[in-house]
């Protein structure tokens, strides 16, 4: 046995759990086992000098021809060949004592022969600062030290040799500067000349910039007979332009102070040095990844974590190794789940899927998990390994997401979106004959505006709320409550047409449960709320054959409950369809008939009580259509504000009026005031239509009053600024208020004092039929008396004989506005009326 002991460098001792098994052991440094050539083996440290192997590479037994299973388990002292075994000692316990890295070059034999290397073994210490293992590396130099002692016989074999293990030669003669190269170490780097002149000015072009000053220091050291011997890993460039990390040992023959031949071998460690690249890659990206991975045995033991496991479920490597992913598998997926991803690894190779894992403190965490299985060449799994994000945070949000496409945010309900969703898989399921039909239901609070209106919508919010819940009390869990918007909600009930006979009744205890429920009082904030509902219904296939139509249907149907009388529930039938559709013609045909001029203003005078002069008269809208007639305005008026026609008509008959107006005062020399009538949407919404109109009324410079705006209480609900601005404005530029149909609305005496009227209207409901004692005449007597108190005058609305005419004049009414004096006429023929009543008694 030979030695000779190389000086220590400082290199830090790394540290490693001594705990690792031969199986998680061959897993992790798989790379090292397969790719690198060095011998590398562990020692367990046992006081005192007691050193048993327990880890060896595959380079192991290649460079002793000792089978690892035959190391593994052995003291040194079974291992080691006895003429070794006393450097062995001293060199380990050196290591030891100093805490440093130790290096020499040992002579052992072996099986395999007789074998030099160049030994380095380093310390690891434990938690308490104790040595517990050497981790030692031998690289083979045994045909360095065979080429020294037999360098001129064997030197030929030696090539071969290194020919034949993959490696290429070089020879530097000092006579000549030249380097001659093996074929093998011509292909490795490309060149096509089998020598070159050793010139140092070339080695920038040759050698990669990081390594060029290791490449000179060799060269120098080398040709100068300083170094006998050396050993370097550098990067070539290749012919073709990439780099070629190389392997180059070699001798110098040294004689006279100076070397005349410097030999050697290069090998490719390209793909070695790559291997260790990425497996450094590996360990850093194990180390510092923040998802969590772990690797299990066949078996699925756990037998390595990495800290982004720790953070994300809590347990740490010492509390999770060596059982399963049983313990953090929350196994609450219906299908699919951790075994059905390593199924499917085990089959393939590789899956991926999202599973729900528990924490160590027992919350749910959602994953996006995925596992390789690594297989040895028997394709039998060695090792499993898993790889897991933690998603939940992305998955509360899609839920959130979710929720708010398809649920109403203030109710709970779904909305419009899941209930079509959900009415069209009920037709499929029907055409799939899973239920041979099912109904739905149409659900419109009244009265719920009303409400919105005067108590804000704070209150209408809590009270939609409440009837939501009232609602799905009247329901089962398997019917879905939804809610469309605004006030208006629905209900699906399915399978309810199996009980035969029955199913109609059930439908209808359902519907009148819910207006049972909507009718009782709703308690908001200190007040006592009094609504009612109606609903329409409809069946499927027997009134619709999509999801559009039905709803659709439904819809007609709640409004013709409300034309009913609300409060109760109607069928759909086909004659509301029928009037659907004539409503929509009639709406198509008054947006033509004010191009086509079928519009006209008429007017109706209105008489002075005591005198039975004609002092007033309202303009009155008519429709004749050129095939049906004359069409009511109760009929076309709702359909031009559904429509927002009502803006278009309005200043029309705006401008008519003032137009009129304008000319009876120049040809007859008087002036009539005429009411015009304004619904509350052109108060509200009609800012453009509103504006032309007054500067309309700007260019026609009629006496102030000579215009009175007729409104409804309607109008004065919205409690908007941009009413109060209207009507403050029409006070401005000279336009009189009347309040019309006063006693049918609300009768807030807050608008009579928030407001400047200078008339007020009763309706005719209080006119018909008006006897002497009665309650008609009663109201009557109260609300003129009231409006003189406020300082407005009253006309009377409907007035159709001259006994209520006669009563209204005693009850101090001061206008008359019916049948009774005169039918509404066109413009040509209230012309007419005036010059009459103007005219002399004998020219009459």
């Amino acid at each position: 046995m030979t030695s000779r002991p190389h000086r220590p460098k400082p290199d830090a001792a790394p540290s490693a759990s001594p705990g690792l098994g031969a199986d998680a052991e061959a897993g992790v440094f798989s790379f090292l086992q397969h790719r690198i050539r060095d011998v590398i083996f562990v020692l367990e440290v046992q006081a005192p000098e007691r050193y048993r192997f327990i880890h060896v590479n595959a380079a192991f037994e290649a460079t002793t021809g000792i089978p690892a299973a035959a190391v593994v388990g052995k003291w040194v002292d079974e291992v080691i060949p006895p003429e070794s075994i006393a450097l062995v000692r001293s060199r380990y316990r050196h290591a030891i004592e100093t805490g440093d890295s130790v290096h020499w070059d040992e002579v052992s034999n072996y099986p395999t022969g007789t074998k030099v290397g160049e030994v380095t073994v380093t310390p690891v210490t434990g938690p308490d600062g104790s040595v517990t293992m050497l981790i030692g590396t031998v690289h083979d130099i045994t045909e360095r030290a065979q080429a020294q002692e037999r360098l001129a016989e064997l030197e030929e074999r030696s090539r071969l040799a290194l020919e034949a293990s993959g490696s290429g030669s070089f020879d530097w003669h000092a006579d000549t500067n030249r380097v001659f190269l093996s074929d093998h170490c011509r292909q490795i780097l490309g060149f096509m000349a089998d020598s070159f002149e050793l010139d140092t000015g070339r080695l920038p072009r040759l050698v990669h910039p990081d390594d060029l000053a290791l490449a000179r220091e060799t060269i120098v050291g080398a040709t100068s007979g300083a170094a006998t011997s050396f050993s370097v890993e550098l990067r070539v460039r290749h012919l073709y332009g990439h780099w070629v990390w190389l392997r180059c040992q070699g001798r110098a023959v040294v004689a006279g102070g100076a070397a005349s031949r410097v030999f050697g071998a290069c090998s490719d460690i390209t793909r070695a040095r790559e291997a260790e690249e990425a497996m450094e890659r590996a360990s850093l990206v194990f180390a510092h990844s923040s998802d969590a991975i772990a690797i299990s045995d066949a078996a699925g033991r756990i037998i390595m974590v990495n800290p982004g496991f720790t953070r994300m479920r809590g347990y740490g490597s010492d509390e999770i190794i060596g059982l399963t992913a049983d313990v953090y598998n929350a196994g609450i997926e219906r299908e699919g789940g951790h075994e059905a991803l390593r199924s499917e690894a085990r089959a393939t190779g590789h899956s991926k899927g999202e599973v729900w894992s528990r924490h160590k403190d027992g919350h749910l965490i959602a994953e996006q998990r995925s596992v390789t299985a690594v297989k040895v060449a028997d394709g039998a799994v060695r090792h499993y390994i898993e790889i897991a994000s933690d998603i939940t945070r992305a998955k509360k949000d899609e839920e959130l997401l979710w929720r708010q496409a398809n649920y109403d945010s203030l109710t709970g309900l779904p909305n419009r979106h899941l209930f079509l969703d959900r009415l069209r898989q009920a037709i499929r399921n029907t055409h799939r004959g899973e239920h041979p039909a099912f109904s739905l239901l149409y659900i419109d609070l009244d009265q719920f505006k009303e409400v919105n209106d005067t108590l804000g919508h704070s209150v209408g919010d809590q009270l939609l709320k409440e009837a939501a819940q009232r609602l799905l009390c009247c329901t089962r869990d398997t019917d879905t409550v939804s809610r469309l918007g605004g006030d208006e909600f629905t209900v699906l009930l399915v399978d309810m047409h199996d009980q035969g006979n029955e199913a109609p009744q059930v439908i209808e205890r359902v519907a009148r449960e819910i207006i049972d429920a909507m009718s009782q009082p709703f308690h908001l904030e200190g007040e006592t709320l009094h609504l009612s509902a109606s609903i329409g219904v409809t069946h499927f296939p027997g009134d619709a054959g999509d999801a559009d139509s039905l709803l659709k249907h439904a819809d007609q149907a709640m409004y013709a409950a409300k034309q009913l009388g609300r409060n109760r529930f109607a069928y759909f039938s086909p004659a509301m369809q029928a009037r659907a559709q004539e409503r929509r013609r009639t709406s198509e045909e008054l947006r033509q008939a004010i191009a086509r001029g079928e519009l006209h203003v008429h007017y109706q005078p209105i008489v002075e009580m005591e005198t039975g002069k004609i002092v007033k008269a309202e303009a009155l809208v008519r429709w004749r259509h050129p095939e049906r007639g004359w069409i009511s305005p109760v009929e076309f008026i709702p359909l031009a504000e559904e429509t927002r026609l009502i803006f278009e008509i309005g200043e029309w008959v705006f401008r008519t009026v003032v137009t009129d107006s304008a000319r009876w005062i120049l040809e007859q020399g008087r002036e009539i005031q005429v009411g015009v009538n304004v619904s509350p949407l052109q108060i509200s919404k009609g800012g453009a239509s509103f504006a032309r109109c007054m500067d309309f009324l700007e260019t026609h410079a009629l006496p102030r009053h000579s215009i009175i705006v007729e409104i409804t209480e309607g109008s004065l609900l919205q409690h908007d600024r941009t009413v109060e601005d209207r009507l403050r404005e029409l006070g401005e530029r000279g336009l009189a208020l009347a309040l019309d149909d006063f006693g049918t609305g609300y009768s807030s005496l807050s608008y009579l004092q928030q407001y400047r009227f200078e008339f007020l209207k009763i309706d005719r409901a209080f006119v018909g039929n008006m006897k002497t004692g009665s309650r008609q005449l009663a109201l009557c007597k109260t609300i003129i008396a009231m409006a003189h108190t406020l300082d407005m005058r009253v006309i009377s609305e409907g007035i159709g004989d001259a006994d209520a005419a006669e009563l209204l004049r005693h009850a101090g009414c001061d206008f008359g506005q019916g049948f009774f004096f005169h039918q509404p006429m066109p413009a040509e023929a209230f012309e007419a009326l005036l010059r009459a009543r103007a005219a002399p008694p004998a020219l009459r």
